[in-house]
C-alpha cells in the first residue's frame, strides 16, 4: 500500500501549478459562525476567542486550568488549525472564575476573548453552521490559467468530500495501526486513540469510494442504486421516483448530493452498480470488518461533495487569495488541493 496520499486520494481536478500556504499566520483566516439564541443566564459562560498560532485543545486546556474547572466542562465545536488566526467559540460550564478581565490577563498574548454571554447549555462538537475562510496562497508557480479554471469546476461542481490527511497521521500510519489493533496484534488502552483508529478505518475506507468513482469518471454523476442527501441535512434517502434528468438537475443546483458509505457492520442500504462499488472496496479491508463488527458500527452515509460558498478570488502579482465558505466536517485544504499543489 502506498504511503502518499495524493496517490491513494487523486483530485478531481487537473494539477498544474503549486503555491505555499500559512507562511505567516495572517495568510490563513478562519471564522467560526454560531447562529445561537444565547438565553443570557444558565451555568455555561460562552466565549469567543481569536487565537493566533494555538492549538484549539490547548486554548481549552488554558480556560479549564484559569476557570479552575475539570477539562471536561469546557466546550469547543471544532478544532482549528494551529498556524493560523482563528475565531471560535469555546464554552466553560460553572466557571469559579468568570471575570473576563482576569481570564483574558491569564490568558498568553496569542488568545484573546472577544466577546463572552452566558448560556444554559455546554457548546457541542459540531455546532456550528459554518466557517468562513481567508487565505492567501503565496509564490505561485506554473499555469495560472489552470488555477483559473480549477476555480470555475469548484464553483460549478464542487470538489471531493475526502477526510484530509491529517486524519490518517504521518505518512497514513494511523491505518496500519488500525489493522494491527483490529487483527490483535497492537493493544491500545486509551480512549481517544481507540475512537481516532475506529474513525481512521472508516474513513479511509470512504475516501477509497470516492477516489475509485473519480477514476471512473462518475465521481459528480449518479450511478444505479446511489444515495443521495438534501444539501445542509444530514440525513439520506432513495429517490427512486426520480427520473434520470430530475436527479441530475438536483445535483447540479447543489440541491442534493450523492452519498458514500461510512462503513459498519450491516449492509449498505445502497444497490446496484453503487452497491457494488462500495462493497468491492470495502472487501479490500477485511481486518477493518472485523473492528467494525466488534464494536457494533452501524452503516451511515457521507457526502461526496462539498460546496464552497461565496467563493471568490484575486491575483496579487504571484500570490492567490481565496475567500469562502465551508459547512461544518469539510476540510479548507481539500478545495487547495484542487486548485494547486501546496505545501506549508
Amino acid at each position: 500500500m502506498s504511503v502518499d496520499f495524493g496517490t491513494l486520494f487523486p483530485t478531481f481536478n487537473q494539477i498544474s501549478a503549486s503555491g505555499r500556504i500559512k507562511c505567516k499566520d495572517a495568510d490563513f483566516i478562519v471564522t467560526e459562525h454560531t447562529d445561537i439564541d444565547f438565553t443570557g443566564d444558565g451555568e455555561h459562560l460562552w466565549l469567543y476567542v481569536e487565537k493566533i498560532n494555538s492549538n484549539t485543545d490547548w486554548v481549552a486546556k488554558q480556560l479549564s486550568n484559569i476557570c479552575q474547572v475539570p477539562r471536561m466542562q469546557v466546550g469547543f465545536a471544532g478544532l482549528k488549525d494551529r498556524h493560523a488566526i482563528t475565531r471560535q467559540w469555546f464554552s466553560v460550564q460553572l466557571p469559579k472564575v468568570s471575570d473576563i478581565s482576569k481570564i483574558n490577563s491569564a490568558l498568553p498574548d496569542e488568545v484573546q476573548i472577544t466577546n463572552s454571554l452566558w448560556h444554559n447549555r455546554k457548546l457541542k462538537t459540531g455546532q456550528l453552521d459554518y466557517n468562513h475562510f481567508e487565505i492567501l496562497i503565496r509564490n505561485i508557480e506554473g499555469d495560472k490559467d489552470s488555477v483559473d479554471e480549477n476555480i470555475e469546476n469548484i464553483k460549478q461542481f464542487g470538489f471531493p468530500n475526502y477526510f484530509g490527511p491529517q486524519r490518517f497521521g504521518i505518512d497514513m500510519g494511523n491505518v496500519e495501526k488500525a489493522k494491527d489493533w483490529f487483527s490483535g496484534t497492537y493493544k491500545v488502552k486509551n480512549k481517544n486513540l481507540k475512537s481516532l483508529l475506529i474513525s481512521t478505518a472508516r474513513s479511509y475506507i470512504f475516501n477509497s469510494i470516492v477516489a475509485e468513482r473519480i477514476k471512473q469518471g462518475f465521481w459528480n454523476k449518479p450511478v444505479k442504486g446511489d444515495i443521495f442527501q438534501l444539501q445542509g441535512s444530514n440525513s439520506w434517502f432513495k429517490d427512486s421516483n426520480a427520473t434520470p434528468d430530475e436527479i441530475s438537475t438536483r445535483l447540479k443546483d447543489f440541491d442534493i448530493n450523492i452519498t458514500a458509505a461510512m462503513w459498519g457492520e450491516n449492509q449498505p442500504i445502497s444497490n446496484d452498480e453503487c452497491l457494488y462499488l462500495e462493497e468491492n472496496i470495502a472487501s479490500q479491508f477485511q481486518t477493518f470488518q472485523l473492528g467494525f463488527t466488534k464494536f457494533r458500527l452501524k452503516q451511515e452515509r457521507r457526502s461526496i461533495r462539498c460546496i464552497a460558498s461565496e467563493l471568490n478570488y484575486e491575483w496579487l502579482d504571484n500570490h492567490l487569495k481565496l475567500s469562502f465558505i465551508l459547512r461544518p466536517g469539510s476540510y479548507a485544504t481539500g478545495l487547495i488541493r484542487e486548485i494547486l499543489n501546496y505545501s506549508e
